[in-house]
């Protein structure tokens, strides 16, 4: 594995690199067409919805795998 940082770059490899600069252009994108308040506070609780399904079903599989 190439570190690039050793060498003065700013990222461990090619991975990371690749994850950043995507990371940075969805910022980007979402900076030039911000949300309102309403549709940030629907996406939070959407977010918090999956969760909890997600959580919950995690939570079923392992009382099965305990039987």
């Amino acid at each position: 594995m190439q570190n690039s940082l050793s060498a003065g770059g700013w990222y461990i490899n090619d991975f990371h690199r690749t994850n950043s600069m995507a990371a940075q252009r969805e910022v980007m994108q979402m900076s030039l067409h911000p949300c309102s308040r309403e549709q940030k506070l629907a996406q939070i609780q959407r977010v918090k919805e999956h969760s909890a399904t997600t959580k919950e079903s995690a939570n079923k599989e392992r009382s099965k795998r305990q039987l």
